[in-house]
């Protein structure tokens, strides 16, 4: 696997986190609050912004463990951002690109202008106060939230009267 396939892969888990943390503070007793819905939707947006490369690699699935703090994780992927801008600008990268995901000298400046502009709303984030929650508190893919049992069909009128 080439460096700059590494760096996205790192990118698309920590991308993961994020939207699992952002999920978790939805349904927190404090953060699910209104007041703190547009940090929530300021979370998501940057995480669908990261997408701008991240679609290239495909999700794994990431075991959260731990307490995770939103400065932490949002430092931690400025580095990541900078690796992956790294990777794009080098020869190898370059060829990279092109031979893993098909990325012609276009697709490289777009995504690479694209990243420099997350890196500047990830700073502004990174502003704001730090929020630390428990893995436990956040829906991770073993252990979905939205897992029900079935439900019997309700039978209507004419399901009753004509037996279907």
């Amino acid at each position: 696997m080439s460096e700059l396939a590494e760096a996205i892969k790192k990118l698309r888990q920590s991308q993961e986190i994020l939207n699992y943390f952002a999920r978790g503070m939805e349904h927190h007793p404090v953060y699910g609050q209104p007041e703190y819905q547009e940090r929530v939707n300021d979370l998501r947006d940057y995480s669908n912004g990261l997408s701008v490369c991240t679609y290239l690699e495909e999700p794994e699935n990431v075991n959260l463990v731990g307490e995770i703090s939103s400065a932490a994780l949002l430092r931690e992927q400025l580095g990541m951002i900078g690796n992956v801008i790294a990777q794009l600008g080098s020869d190898e990268g370059k060829q990279a690109a092109a031979a893993d995901y098909g990325l012609n000298a276009a697709d490289i400046r777009r995504i690479t202008m694209s990243l420099q502009g997350m890196i500047e709303l990830n700073n502004i984030l990174r502003q704001e106060a730090d929020i630390k929650l428990d893995a436990s508190q956040m829906s991770s893919p073993a252990s979905p939230a939205g897992k029900t049992e079935p439900v019997e069909e309700k039978k209507g009128f004419f399901k009753k009267l004509f037996g279907r």
